[in-house]
């Protein structure tokens, strides 16, 4: 049997691979997350920053992926970057902090503790952070500041990086805002290239409207129980599996859709060039008719897995439940917005290619490129 891919168009899959491998890797910080929790007493405040060691990487090699603390020396230039770009302002003025403490976490994030000095209480207490000069224009910060029994949560941006602190006597448990919760799920998924890269490789092979909303549909029922039950701690998997895992579920379906190719060419005889440049796919030709049956199951199977990495945004806001709740629901809301999004745009597309004589040759050399993407994220995942 002749190989899946057709000779003509080797050589384009894999120009389109070498790309999306270097669009990848010069983009491996876009979408970024910080997780920033502040308590303020009367003359001073803590902070407890949690950074994703890639976004370090430049600035302190040494920290090394080992679980447990790591010397502060050894932060290096990352020491000085965080204490610049995590500020607790008085009046709007920085006060004077100090690195403490630092550790890595089994989630494969950074610890870092700070101690701020806080000269004068009656002064106006706010908090800032450009931690988006060290990564990338949309980075976020996912911030809760406690001060006196009350508390604060919010999302800092490039557009919003500073925030004020009300009053102790205003100071009252506040529900993150949900806009920002919204926009930052949006934001998550738009920047989530691995989750829309498995969905679109589900989607491509083709299929009937109803296997297609099949698909969707599982894959946003799966995702959404566990994000809901890692946040609230119920379910708990380290990222250090679920980020390989996730790798693994674009090799599957890249796979399978190779496969489906491979089994219908096989079954409807020696591939026919000249037919296949003049009329639309056969029946036999589609592998998403082939797939349709087993599609949704794979979808929700994998949409568990992909879940996790969804609640990893969130299982550190430490909100009490009906502020969670809320919190939870509005970044879901906007996880699903903006998936929607990307498939309304996108379906168009797909069942148009379904039904030209462009259809096989796109789901081949799409199956490799995220075929090798998946590799080249499982092995950067794995380290």
């Amino acid at each position: 049997m002749s190989p899946v891919l057709p000779r003509t168009w080797r050589a384009p899959a894999m120009a389109a691979l070498l790309l999306l491998v270097s669009v990848v890797s010069a983009s491996a910080h876009a979408g970024s997350v910080a997780f920033w929790r502040v308590v303020i007493d009367a003359d001073d405040a803590r902070s407890e920053i949690l950074l994703s060691l890639d976004d370090l990487a430049r600035m302190a090699p040494s920290i090394g992926s080992t679980v447990g603390d790591v010397p502060v020396e050894r932060l290096d230039a990352a020491r000085q970057a965080v204490i610049a770009h995590f500020v607790v302002t008085a009046d709007g003025i920085a006060v004077p902090a100090e690195v403490v403490s630092a550790r890595v976490l089994a989630s494969g994030l950074l610890e870092v503790r700070l101690q701020h000095q806080i000269a004068d209480a009656a002064a106006s207490l706010g908090v800032r952070s450009t931690f988006h000069a060290i990564t990338d224009a949309s980075h976020r910060v996912v911030t809760r500041v406690e001060r006196r029994g009350g508390s604060d949560a919010f999302v800092l941006t490039r557009e919003t990086e500073a925030h004020t602190v009300p009053p102790v006597e205003r100071a009252q448990s506040a529900t993150p805002g949900v806009l920002a919760m919204v926009r930052l799920g949006i934001a998550h998924i738009l920047t989530g290239y691995d989750h829309l890269v498995f969905l679109a490789c589900l989607l491509v092979p083709g299929g009937t409207w109803r296997s297609r909303v099949a698909i969707v549909s599982a894959f946003t029922v799966a995702h959404s129980l566990t994000l809901i039950l890692g946040a609230m701690g119920l379910v708990a998997l380290p990222a250090r599996f679920v980020e390989p895992a996730i790798a693994v579920s674009l090799a599957y379906v890249a796979i399978e859709n190779l496969l489906a190719l491979g089994t219908a060419r096989s079954e409807s005889g020696p591939y026919q060039t000249v037919r296949s440049r003049r009329t639309c796919p056969t029946v036999s030709d589609r592998p998403g008719d082939r797939l349709s049956p087993t599609r949704w199951p794979t979808a929700f199977l994998f949409g568990l897995v992909h879940g996790l990495g969804f609640a990893g945004m969130l299982d550190v806001l430490d909100l009490p439940l009906r502020q969670w709740l809320a919190a939870v629901l509005a970044f879901n809301v906007g996880v699903e917005v903006g998936q929607l999004a990307v498939v309304g745009v996108a379906l168009p597309l797909i069942v148009f290619l379904a039904r030209s004589r462009w259809h096989r040759p796109v789901v081949q050399s799409t199956s490799v490129v995220v075929l090798g993407l998946a590799v080249v994220w499982f092995v950067e995942r794995l380290q």
